[in-house]
């Protein structure tokens, strides 16, 4: 405390103390619109925003700011029309600029930099888990010339504390996420072997009878139950494989070729003769990686089949794109169809189980492969691109 004292003021250790007295009892939104009033109130500015960072699809968007009226709140923007806030991202550390009025870094705001008199911009990031989540924007204006470094310290510890409870936050989340499929999974295992006991003589019995049975009417019903014996028996063969351990039989693999194989099933199985073609862009230097082979590779399978579908319900056909690359000890794979973007109502709850849109679906397929990546420390994230008009969904996998 006698060093933060020698470095801020009173009022500026006042403001982090209510920060940190706050911050757990406001929801997400609510945290972000008070971490910018009190960076106002405190270090006496007219203007600050802070941007939401999308790394996946390099995009931001403006979540908050003040004054309202001067931000397009909502608004998204691509790292190569921000390249201040590009370079903040990639490096993961401020930038403090003095001069935006001649700053080439600030060419796509020169007009709003002139219209608001800004002196000088400090953008701090808000780093979770290694990845920049979000950035706060900070302008000098009217008297302020520029920012001193007891407000840059002010800021740096600001955006420490707040990234720490952002992470301590993630973390609760994915425990209780990982509880809860655990739970799903042993429930799913007991109700599928259960259901199957007597739905094996019922579909076999009704195969028989279809068989037998003379009369159109009698013949037909007895059909129904055949399909719907079968579709119930597809829906359990999903449950199984929800709740089936993973990282069975863990190899060092060559990923690559596991991207090539799931791409030969789905072409000879799902897209032969059809007006949709696949395009692949693999990085040669991904290393081998330690993991069962046939669980990734069903990974896989399960969201090509759903890009197919989604450029058959378009009824025009497109492409599927898949990239591997390395990035730093991740390696990052790339799905993307251009079946058009997914809803923005179910994009947040595409990857719950038993959530689906399909007719008949389980809403098992993605959750399966969550928890498939989940078992190698991997993640899922799908992502929107509205003006390519596809939906990306993005693999990583760590790597030692």
């Amino acid at each position: 405390m006698t060093d933060l004292r020698k470095r801020l003021g009173r009022e500026m250790l006042e403001a982090l103390v209510e920060v940190q007295e706050r911050i757990n009892k406001l929801e997400f939104e609510e945290m972000l619109e008070f971490l910018v009033n009190q960076i106002i109130k405190t270090l006496k500015i007219e203007r600050c925003s802070i941007f939401r960072v999308s790394s996946e699809s390099e995009k931001v968007r403006l979540a908050t700011g003040e004054p309202k009226n001067g931000h397009g709140l909502g608004m998204e923007f691509f790292f190569k029309d921000l390249e201040a806030i590009r370079e903040v991202v990639e490096s993961k550390s401020y930038l403090l600029i003095e001069e935006p009025r001649q700053d080439e870094r600030t060419m796509q705001s020169r007009d709003l930099i002139y219209y608001k008199g800004v002196n000088a911009l400090l953008f701090i990031p808000l780093v979770v888990r290694n990845e920049v989540a979000g950035v706060i924007v900070l302008d000098a204006t009217g008297e302020k010339k520029t920012f001193s470094q007891e407000d840059l310290y002010f800021c740096l510890i600001l955006s420490n504390l707040v990234s720490l409870l952002l992470e301590r936050d993630l973390a609760h989340q994915e425990k209780d996420e990982r509880k809860t499929l655990a739970v799903l999974g042993q429930a799913a295992a007991e109700a599928a072997h259960r259901m199957r006991n007597p739905l094996v003589p019922i579909g076999g019995f009704a195969r028989r009878l279809a068989k037998q049975l003379q009369e159109p009417e009698h013949k037909k019903y007895a059909e129904i139950i055949v399909r719907e014996a079968e579709r119930l028996e597809s829906i359990l063969d999903s449950l199984l494989k929800f709740s089936k351990q993973k990282k069975a039989n863990v190899v060092l693999s060559d990923l690559n070729g596991i991207i090539r194989e799931a791409e030969r099933i789905i072409i000879e199985g799902l897209i032969k003769g059809k007006s949709i073609i696949t395009e692949l862009k693999l990085d040669p230097e991904i290393p081998l990686l330690l993991l069962d082979p046939m669980e990734i590779r069903d990974v896989f399978l399960d969201i090509l089949r759903n890009a197919v579908e989604a450029m058959e319900a378009t009824e025009k056909g497109g492409m599927i794109s898949i990239r591997s690359e390395k990035k730093k000890n991740k390696v990052k794979i790339s799905i993307s169809n251009t079946g058009g973007c997914i809803d923005e109502e179910i994009i947040d709850h595409i990857l719950d189980p038993f959530f689906t849109t399909k007719p008949g679906g389980s809403g098992l397929g993605l959750a399966s492969v969550i928890r498939t990546l989940d078992a190698y420390g991997g993640e899922l994230k799908v992502v929107n691109d509205a003006q390519a008009r596809q939906a990306t969904f993005v693999i990583k996998l760590p790597y030692s």
